[in-house]
This record gives C-alpha cells, sequence and structure tokens, in this order.
C-alpha cells in the first residue's frame, strides 16, 4: 500500500470520526473510490491508537463501522475454505516474505494485512503445513537465531488472528501454530511476561477456534490461561491479571467437561476477582462488561438460593447498565439490556424484565440510527424482535397497557414508516440533486427488465400474471432472461442501498418519532370507531382495544407464534402459494379449488382462536367501525370474512386495516383533497386478455363521467409511463389489469402494464411523489399481500406502496380474484362510493356481490356484457387471423416470423378466454347465489383514510 493510499485513507476515517451522527453514509459515498478491502486493513491501525489515547468511545464505533463495511465489502465473496494450491516449496517461500515484512516493519499490521491481503489465494492449507516446519526450515538450529524467528512467528500469530479477510478458520489455526512454536522455544523462565502473553493469546485463539471438538477447545484454553495467571500475577500486573481473570471466566462459564455447578462458581470467582482491579472509577468499560458476564453467570447458576441467585444477577446488570448506555455503547447496552430482560421474564420479576427491555429498545433504535443503509437498519430491528416481543408480554403481565401498544406499534412497520417520511419530505417534487442520478438509474434498470418480460403472456382469468411463457420462447432462451432479469434486480437492490444511504434517515436529518397512546387515540375520531391492534407473543396473542378514552386488552390464551402464527402458515399461506407450484394447469386449478373449499372452515377456525365472539360482547358493543393493525400472517386474512352469531365481521363492522398506527398517522396528516377538484382516471385490460375489464371501465366512465383522455385502454394505451402520467394528475385512479405480488422479493412486486411494470421498489421511491392522490382502488390479484416473516413484522405491498407515495386511501385484493366477480364489485363499490366513504362502500359492495342472485345477473348485467364479449371475441379472431396470414410471408426461422406467431398465439388465448367467460356467465345466471362464497367478495380491504 502506497503512502499516499494510506493517507486518503487515515483522512476519510478521521471525517467519518469528526461527521455529525447519522451522515456517515454520505462521507462513505462522497469517497466511494477509497471503500474497499484496504481500508478494513487501515481501520484496526487507528482503533489501536484511539485505544492508546484512552478514546474508549470512537475506537468502539470505528470498530462496529468496521464490521460493517466488512460485510458489505465480503457480501459478493464466499467466506469458505481456500483449496490447497501450489507446492509446499511455495508456500514457504510465501511465509518467508510474510515473516520478513512482519520483521521489517516491527509487527507493523496495516503493512503486512495489505501484503495479505494482495495474495490471500496463498493463505490455504499448505501454508499452515508451511508454518509448522518454520521453525526448523528458517532458524537453522542456532539458540538466538530460534528464538528471533520464533518471535517473529508470535508476532505474525497476533497478526493474523485479527486478520479480516480470508477464511476465519485457517486464520485461526495459523496463530494457534504460531503460539505453539514460540512457546516450544521460550521456557517460562527466560522470558516469563512473554511467554503469559501468548499463553492468553493462545488461550484467546483456542476458545475461538472454528475446527476440533468444542469442549476439547476450551479445556485447551482454560488451560493456557491458567498458565498465563502463573506469571500474570495482581501484584506484578494487576490490568492483565484481571483480563486474564475475566477471560478464564468466561471459558469457564462456557465449559462443557466437568460439573457444570462447579463450573459456574469457577467463573464466579473469577469475575469477582477481576472485579477486585476492574473497577467502575479506574476502567468503567471493563468493570461494565465483567459485571455483565457476573451477572450471567449468577443467572445460570445452580447452587444457592434460586432467588438470591436472581437477585444478585439482576443487580449486576443494573450496574452494567450504569455505563453501558443507549447514547454512549449501544450494542453493550443492547447485549445487557436483553440479558437484564430475560433473566428477570424468566423470574416473571416483569417490572425488571421492562427496565432492561426498555433499555434494550432504545440501544436498538440508536443503532438503526447509525445504520449506514435500510438493508441495516432492517437487520437490526430484525435481531432484535424478541426484545420487542417479550417487553409486550411484560407489560401486559402488569397491565401496562398503554406501554405495550405503544411498544407493539414501535416494532412494526419501521421501515415503510421511514419511507413514507422520507417521500413527505420531498412532497414539493424537489429531490436534491445527489439522489436524482440514483432514481435515473433505478428507472432505467426497471425498463430494462420491462424489455426481456415483454412477450410473457397473461392468459390467466384471475388478475394475476401467469407464469406461462409464449409458446414460441424455448427453455433456454426463458432460462437466460431469467437469469438477466435476476442480475438486473441485483442492481436495482445496490442502487437502492446507494438512496437509503443518501436518504434523511441515514443522513440524520430526519427522525422518526417513535409511536404513543396519545398519537393513537387520535386516531380513534368518533364514540363508534374501535382500533384494534394485534400482537402475538411466544405466550399469547393480544388485541389491544383502543376507543375514545379508554384501552383494555383482550387476551387469546396460548395463540402464540406457533398455535396461531404457524397454523396461519400452515392452513392458509403455504396452501396459497402452492397452488401455481404445480406444472400441470388441472393440477393448479384443483389446487385453488380445494383451497376454496377449506377457506369457510379455516376461517371459522381463526374466529374461534380469537375468541372473536367474546371480543364482541366485551368489547366492542356501540362499535360500527374498526381500524384492524394485524400482525404477522394476520395481515393476510379477510377480517370483513371472519364468521359471527350474526353473520360475517364485515356485516356488522366498517372495516379498515392499516399496517401500523403512525402509517395511518402519515395518511391522517396529508392536507384534504377539495371535493369540487376531483378528477378521476382508469386504467383498463393493460395487456387485452381480461374479457371484463373493459366492462368494468365502461361501467366506472359512465359513472363518473370520465373523459377518454383519462382512460388508459389496452395495449396502445394503457403503458408506464402514461400511468405515471396519469397518476400525477388524478386524485382517484382505477387499475383494472394484472398484477403480482412476489413474496421472495416483495419489491418486485408489480403492477403489470402492456409496455413493463410498475415495482413496489419504485413506489417506495421519491421519484414516484403523488402528493394529490386520494383514492386507488387496485382492481387486480394480490396487491394487498405483503411479506412478512414467523416473527418480522413488515408488510410491504403494492397497497402501502400507493400509500407511501402519497395517497389517502386504498382498496387492495389478498388473492388472485376473479376476473367477472372484480368487475362487479368494483361497479358497486364506485356506485356506493358516491355517497359513502370507502370502508362504508367496500361494506356495501361486499353484500351486494354476496346476495346478488342469478336472476339478477341475468337482469342487469347478462346482455350488457354477452355484447361486449362478443365484440371482444370478433376482434381478437380478426387478429388471431390477420397474424396468421402474416406469418406465411416470413420464414418461420425469422425474428419476423416468430413476433407473428406469438401475437397469433397471445390472441388465440384470448379468444377461447373470452368463449369461456361467455360459457360461464350463462352458468352463472342460472345459479341460486353464483358469488356467496367467500373467495369472490372477501379478498377486498381498504387500507388508510375513510
Amino acid at each position: 500500500m502506497d503512502e499516499q493510499r494510506l493517507e486518503q485513507y487515515v483522512l476519510l476515517i478521521q471525517e467519518l470520526l469528526r461527521c455529525p451522527g447519522g451522515q456517515e453514509g454520505a462521507v462513505l459515498q462522497a469517497h466511494a473510490e477509497l471503500v474497499d478491502a484496504g481500508l478494513l486493513l487501515v481501520i484496526p491501525q487507528v482503533t489501536q491508537q484511539l485505544q492508546k489515547q484512552g478514546n474508549a468511545e470512537a475506537a468502539e464505533w470505528l470498530i462496529h463501522l468496521g464490521l460493517q463495511l466488512a460485510e458489505a465489502l465480503e457480501g459478493s465473496r464466499n467466506d469458505i475454505e481456500q483449496p490447497s494450491g501450489g507446492s509446499l516449496e511455495n508456500s514457504l517461500r510465501f511465509l518467508a516474505e510474510v515473516l520478513q515484512l512482519t520483521a521489517q516493519s516491527q509487527g507493523d499490521a496495516k503493512q503486512v494485512y495489505s501484503f495479505l491481503a494482495a495474495h490471500q489465494t496463498q493463505l490455504n492449507e499448505e501454508m499452515l503445513q508451511a508454518l509448522l516446519m518454520a521453525l526448523e526450515v528458517f532458524s537453522q538450529g542456532e539458540v538466538e537465531r530460534r528464538q528471533f524467528v520464533a518471535m517473529i512467528i508470535g508476532e505474525f500469530g497476533n497478526i493474523i488472528q485479527q486478520f479480516p479477510l480470508g477464511s476465519r478458520w485457517l486464520n485461526l489455526e495459523l496463530a494457534i501454530t504460531a503460539y505453539k512454536i514460540i512457546l516450544n522455544v521460550f521456557e517460562r523462565g527466560q522470558a516469563p511476561k512473554l511467554w503469559a502473553v501468548i499463553q492468553n493469546n493462545l488461550a484467546a485463539a483456542y476458545y475461538s477456534r472454528i475446527r476440533g471438538d468444542r469442549a476439547d477447545n476450551i479445556e485447551q484454553a482454560i488451560t493456557a490461561y491458567q498458565l498465563a495467571l502463573q506469571v500474570r500475577t495482581r501484584e506484578a500486573f494487576p490490568d492483565d491479571w484481571a483480563m486474564t481473570q475475566n477471560n478464564l471466566a468466561t471459558a469457564y462459564s462456557d465449559r462443557i467437561r466437568g460439573d457444570r455447578a462447579d463450573n459456574i462458581e469457577q467463573a464466579i470467582t473469577a469475575f469477582q476477582l477481576a472485579l477486585q482491579v476492574r473497577t467502575r472509577e479506574a476502567f468503567p468499560e471493563q468493570w461494565a462488561t465483567t459485571q455483565n458476564n457476573l451477572a450471567t453467570a449468577y443467572s445460570d447458576r445452580i447452587r444457592g438460593d434460586r432467588a438470591d441467585n436472581i437477585e444478585q444477577a439482576i443487580t449486576a446488570f443494573q450496574l452494567a447498565l450504569q455505563v453501558r448506555m443507549p447514547e454512549t455503547l449501544p450494542i453493550d447496552c443492547l447485549q445487557t439490556g436483553r440479558n437484564l430482560g430475560n433473566t428477570a421474564f424468566t423470574a416473571s420479576r416483569w417490572q425488571d424484565a421492562i427496565t432492561g427491555y426498555s433499555t434494550a429498545i432504545e440501544a436498538v433504535e440508536r443503532l438503526r440510527s447509525w445504520a449506514a443503509d435500510e438493508d441495516r437498519r432492517q437487520e437490526i430491528q430484525e435481531q432484535a424482535i424478541e426484545v420487542y416481543e417479550k417487553m409486550v408480554q411484560a407489560c401486559v403481565n402488569t397491565r401496562q397497557f398503554a406501554k405495550a401498544v405503544e411498544v407493539a406499534e414501535r416494532s412494526r412497520s419501521k421501515r415503510l414508516v421511514e419511507l413514507i417520511a422520507t417521500n413527505d419530505l420531498y412532497h414539493s417534487g424537489n429531490i436534491p440533486p445527489e439522489i436524482a442520478p440514483y432514481l435515473q438509474q433505478y428507472e432505467a434498470v426497471q425498463e430494462e427488465i420491462n424489455k426481456l418480460r415483454f412477450g410473457r403472456s397473461h392468459n390467466d382469468e384471475n388478475r394475476t400474471l401467469a407464469s406461462a411463457a409464449p409458446g414460441t420462447r424455448g427453455r433456454a432462451a426463458l432460462d437466460a432472461a431469467t437469469q438477466q432479469i435476476q442480475e438486473l434486480e441485483t442492481q436495482k437492490h445496490a442502487i437502492r442501498q446507494q438512496l437509503s444511504r443518501l436518504d434523511p434517515v441515514s443522513a440524520g436529518l430526519l427522525q422518526v418519532s417513535a409511536p404513543n397512546l396519545a398519537a393513537m387515540e387520535r386516531l380513534v375520531d368518533s364514540p363508534t370507531t374501535t382500533l384494534l391492534s394485534f400482537y402475538t407473543t411466544s405466550t399469547d396473542t393480544h388485541i389491544f382495544v383502543l376507543r375514545q378514552d379508554e384501552l383494555t386488552c383482550h387476551t387469546c390464551s396460548g395463540q402464540n407464534v406457533e398455535t396461531l402464527q404457524q397454523w396461519l402458515i400452515d392452513q392458509w399461506l403455504r396452501p396459497y402459494l402452492e397452488i401455481n407450484q404445480a406444472d400441470d394447469p388441472e393440477e393448479c386449478n384443483e389446487r385453488r379449488k380445494n383451497w376454496a373449499e377449506q377457506m369457510p372452515e379455516v376461517l371459522q377456525g381463526l374466529a374461534q382462536r380469537l375468541q372473536l365472539n367474546s371480543l364482541i360482547e366485551t368489547h366492542l358493543q356501540g362499535a360500527t367501525e374498526l381500524i384492524v393493525v394485524p400482525h404477522l400472517f394476520l395481515h393476510q386474512i379477510p377480517f370483513a370474512a371472519l364468521p359471527t352469531p350474526e353473520g360475517f365481521l364485515g356485516d356488522r363492522f366498517q372495516l379498515r386495516v392499516v399496517p401500523s398506527c403512525q402509517v395511518l398517522e402519515f395518511c391522517q396528516q396529508r392536507p384534504p383533497i377539495a371535493f369540487d377538484s376531483i378528477q378521476h382516471s382508469t386504467v383498463e385490460d393493460a395487456t387485452e386478455d381480461l374479457p371484463c375489464s373493459s366492462f368494468e371501465g365502461e361501467a366506472i366512465a359512465k359513472l363518473y363521467n370520465i373523459p377518454a383522455a383519462q382512460r388508459l385502454r389496452g395495449r396502445d394505451q394503457a403503458k408506464v409511463e402514461n400511468y405515471r402520467q396519469l397518476a400525477q394528475q388524478s386524485q382517484v385512479i382505477l387499475s383494472s389489469h394484472h398484477a403480482q405480488s412476489r413474496l421472495d422479493n416483495p419489491l418486485e412486486s408489480m403492477l403489470v402494464l402492456a409496455d413493463g411494470a410498475i415495482t413496489l421498489g419504485q413506489l417506495l421511491t421519491p421519484a414516484w411523489r403523488l402528493p394529490h392522490l386520494s383514492d386507488v382502488f387496485l382492481s387486480c390479484c394480490e396487491t394487498g399481500i405483503g411479506f412478512t416473516s414467523a416473527t418480522f413484522d413488515e408488510p410491504l405491498s403494492l397497497a402501502t406502496g400507493f400509500l407511501c407515495a402519497g395517497a389517502r386511501s386504498v382498496v387492495s385484493t389478498l388473492w388472485a380474484v376473479d376476473d367477472l366477480a372484480t368487475a362487479l364489485f368494483s361497479i358497486h363499490y364506485h356506485q356506493h362510493r358516491r355517497s359513502l366513504n370507502c370502508p362504508e362502500a367496500v361494506q356495501r359492495a361486499q353484500q351486494d356481490l354476496r346476495q346478488m342472485t342469478g336472476a339478477d345477473l341475468a337482469q342487469r348485467y347478462k346482455q350488457p356484457l354477452l355484447t361486449l364479449l362478443d365484440q371482444k371475441y370478433e376482434a381478437a379472431e380478426a387478429k388471431r387471423q390477420q397474424a396468421e396470414a402474416q406469418m406465411g410471408q416470413y420464414n418461420p426461422q425469422s425474428d419476423d416470423y416468430q413476433n407473428r406467431k406469438r401475437d397469433h398465439d397471445l390472441w388465440a388465448r384470448s379468444a377461447t378466454q373470452i368463449e369461456d367467460t361467455q360459457t360461464r356467465l350463462k352458468k352463472l345466471c342460472r345459479t341460486q347465489l353464483p358469488f356467496a362464497h367467500s373467495i369472490y367478495w372477501a379478498a377486498f380491504i381498504t387500507q388508510g383514510l375513510r
């Protein structure tokens, strides 16, 4: 590494240390050319200098930053064992170069790291063999020479043990071997201080060792620590003695062999000895670390009175938290706060548990504010989600319902809340110049994806993107296209990371306040409105019931993550996801039928698990409207279709479903839309293969007198750029076409248009600002489905994407909806929407569709639908015949022929589908209640404002 480059690294690190909290991402972005492996090699050296200067806080922060950078830089590499390469002679030659550099630099780690980083492939198992031979090969048998070489090898061991690159197991094996070599050369009496240092370092390497038997490794570590203490006495080396006592105690705590009770007693004794030197006044951080470790040992203690041990543990954790505070040492604070909470929770000492978890949550959120990008913030939150869950349970156990519901809300949808806050900051459209290029790159990559996807078919009677590819495209071509799309999606993710490093949250310019009960109470703006906040812990599911001036809790005992949430996965989500995983279309249809048939039984079971009848009787008397905040897989459930003794829940209550109270609060804070300025628009049948979409669009256009210029119809008009422009100038928009939810990659969920797609990822960027948008009706499939994990509540869907973009209210769907039923639901909804609010209109439309008889269908819709379908069939047939005629003009191997063949197949499928719809319509007109089943009407939910 040349001196100029080294100086640039140091200057960058100094700038990072000086910059205001939260702006580190912007600094790194401004010096992106320096963010590489070389920077990682310099960070430990600066850290050591800071520690020597007594600036422990800055050193800890820099270590944390280095770990984040290492994760980012190593993400594309496979941290695997390096295969053996080259001869042993070559490895000896390479080792000689490393040892020579170690000697010449006097153990300067930055120089050795730079050299190792440039020759990582030579750090392999043959290097380990070479090190075993090094002393004999390089020392030539002379005592002085042997000692000199052994000293260099020992210094190399210290360096390689901390080397941040390469294979971790190999680095540790090299370090252990190096320490053994120096111990074989130097006896204790020759150089006692050096001997003790090496014993201590050897013990640390054994304790961290990846290879070998874990029990053996810990025994080796204990032995080496004990040997080190023979020299590192309290009288001669008090600081080193205390450090080794602490490390020995930790090894005893984790010891596998021997009597467990004895091991813990040994650990407690050693920790207490360490605290005789590690006082709070002299070594505050080390004192806090040892107090934390001692507390853990007491919480595990077998001997003595259990209550006394827990008391000792809680006291020691609380002492540690006097130094390990969220503002200064958040990583350590999270560890100790969690430990305190868990220890007290297990002992049913709820208030002490709440104290620990509260501190841990503050630390989590401080760490999130320090995170460089969106992914890291998500990772921090997900890793600590247990803290929130147990905090909620502890609050419920002490009947502190206000604190419990605040923590529940604090744990969910944080990513979405931050994105909405960021986008609302740019509501005027003034996007910072440093962000604009990344937004342009993001849109450009999406255009490339759209080109690759062009030509895929949508031949499904449901309004979802069919997975079938055009018959003219071979499997190899499809695989290649899929690979390209995946690579482009990876590029988009990288661009999003860059964007998130520049957003106001990362830059420290915007902090979203934690939710509080007062803000939630403002959402309940009527005596007949009730907010239901669901939360599942490892023990129960709690439903916090918030009415004006009253907060209660309805607990579903025993309905925990396993018995409720996993049950929903097994009974609801997995069977639905498996519908389209069958290769045979008939098998897909059979699975869809089975899922629909099981729906009433599953919803009945869920109503029982939630004790719905008791909830209504005890908490919801007098209520007419419910704001539902689901948790985890309850986001996938149609609450309107839950059965009650008086019918369905959606009949008794108007329902709004929101990801979190904070999201609803953002919607409420947006300026109202003047009724006299509302402009309606429609986007209809973008791919011309949904026979009923045009009928729906025509009916809505007549209802609101929508001019042709505000309607995007078919493949010629319903294109991505046209959609963007229409959304920017409309207050109400109907989207009636295909859509697809991507639970494997939620940001790639998409609205499918004639020439491409609009993804959720786009809707979540500042490029999609729609501040004048009031209502969005997504008459498509799966637009309300958002991925959530078994523990982490962050649902992202196309519906929430529109809320993020600026919409006040969105109607969306929870599964792949039927084309005909959806068109009829939409017509009824919009008829009611003229005089009713959004949840009321959804409620009435659901009732209309469910109660519609076959005779009603025939009288009101049969003839106009058949007339339209006849026209669409004739048009499709004409285009099919035209494509067939054009095919004859080209060589079957040419691209022109393949394009005409693709068009021919598309119109042939459309014609067939239209015929099937005509046949089905006639059959439904002879059915008593053709749309009574929940699958036809229950998928529609409303999110946001009324």
